[in-house]
């Protein structure tokens, strides 16, 4: 699979460094290592931000 991805990204440039982060660590993917080699560029993980549900109140009268 690396060299799907390596000739995707850099040869036919089917691929972008934000679609190839996202199989990082897949069963089927690439790892941390294997994304460097491809891209030239450390692996950064997606950081997880907490998300808020925003709440509405509706008064009746």
């Amino acid at each position: 699979m690396v060299q799907i991805y390596t000739w995707a990204f850099q040869d036919w440039k089917t691929i972008t460094k934000e679609t190839l982060a996202t199989v990082v660590g897949l069963p089927d993917g690439i790892t941390a290592e294997d994304y460097k080699v491809i891209t030239g560029d450390d692996y950064v993980a997606p950081t997880k931000t907490p998300t808020t549900q925003a709440t509405t109140t509706s008064t009746t009268n």
